[in-house]
């Protein structure tokens, strides 16, 4: 920040659930260039047991309380994805900045309504897919960048997680038309990675889910990228917890794990797995970055990094007027993504994006 706006940002947080909890507000609590002062949730048992655990001064049950408060000077929207377009407009209305949360909308007409609405004021709203704030995916988005590995053929990823299993999951999370699932609460993180690392768009896809306790439980898609790239992914939230990708190219391959500070690795077409030559080289760098990895950890890991620095880019946008990292543009593009992925499902067939439903459609029938 200039030196003239040291003063941390002031920030409003509007829901109360998981992603605050575990992510945006230790985030917030760890660094200077912002600070929580008041948050906001429907259950108010809930909004005082996290005011008190992060000293929270003020907590709502009305989040247009909080955009009341004239202390406030942005807020992080992190209600379903049904509310975004309610609270968000309300927001901006109040004259507050926005982080909001992945996906932008339910569909592509609120998701224009709200983009048409930020262009007629003067306030920030980034798209909050934290994953581009990861520390490795810098990384490999620039080794990626240089052509290292050109020309790339492919890209698989996995992100897997526990989530079926966790005590008082909100209904909400269990039904794709109430914005839940693997699909829309989760993978939506890589279809943005697909589109942030390999610098192109996606232009058709496939994909199929299942469900067993809650809707697109587990689901597998494919795509064709504008660039000629293939990109496969895997994605369960009745599983252990995974979250890693792999970019093959005609001239090496690089190999990213998102929860692991020595995560990223790089090959060459030369490179065997299984070589002795190849597994030293592993460990010699993994002790390497061994003393860094020890402080990374105790902060929370490479993973938690992504949402600090998030914050800390989001304030030097408002502090010093800087372009967005993920402006609405990008969140949009990723959601049209979404969207016809989540009709592939229904469906069975291909899905060309730029053709797709601009809302959500209805589970296949079993």
């Amino acid at each position: 920040m200039s030196a003239e706006h040291t003063e941390p940002l002031r920030v409003g947080v509007i829901g109360c659930g998981w992603v605050s909890d575990v992510c945006h507000l230790p985030a917030l609590r760890d660094i200077s260039e912002a600070t929580v002062v008041a948050m906001a949730d429907v259950d108010r048992q809930r909004a005082d047991q996290l005011a008190t655990r992060f000293h929270v001064q003020q907590a709502y049950t009305d989040y247009r309380a909080l955009l009341d408060d004239r202390r406030v000077e942005a807020v992080a929207v992190c209600v379903p994805s049904s509310s975004h377009l309610e609270v968000t407009l309300a927001a901006l209305d109040a004259g507050k900045h926005v982080l909001l949360e992945k996906p932008l909308t339910a569909n592509l007409d609120q998701c224009d309504r709200l983009i048409a609405r930020a262009a007629q004021c003067a306030k920030k709203v980034l798209v909050g897919f934290n994953m581009r704030y990861h520390g490795l995916v810098r990384r490999a988005r620039e080794i990626i960048a240089r052509g290292t590995l050109d020309p790339i053929q492919s890209m698989w990823t996995v992100f897997t997680s526990d989530t079926v299993h966790k005590p008082n999951v909100p209904e909400w999370r269990k039904r794709r038309r109430l914005g839940g699932g693997a699909l829309i609460e989760q993978a939506i993180h890589h279809f943005d990675l697909w589109r942030f690392l390999l610098q192109t768009e996606v232009v058709q896809v496939f994909a199929t889910s299942a469900s067993r306790q809650w809707e697109d439980e587990t689901a597998a898609v494919t795509a064709r990228l504008a660039n000629g790239v293939v990109a496969a992914s895997m994605f369960s939230e009745a599983s252990s917890n995974n979250n890693e990708l792999e970019v093959c190219g005609r001239n090496g391959r690089l190999h990213l794990t998102a929860y692991c500070f020595d995560g990223l690795e790089l090959y060459s077409v030369a490179d065997s797995p299984g070589a002795l030559r190849t597994r030293l080289q592993k460990i010699g760098q993994t002790l390497s970055e061994l003393p860094r990895g020890i402080i990374k950890m105790r902060q929370g890991g490479e993973f938690m990094s992504s949402y600090r620095d998030q914050w800390r880019h989001f304030a030097d946008c408002i502090r010093n007027d800087t372009a967005l990292a993920c402006p609405l543009e990008d969140g949009r593009r990723t959601l049209q993504v979404l969207l016809a992925i989540v009709q592939s499902t229904s469906s069975g067939q291909p899905v060309t994006v730029a053709d797709a439903s601009p809302a959500i459609t209805d589970i296949a029938a079993p």
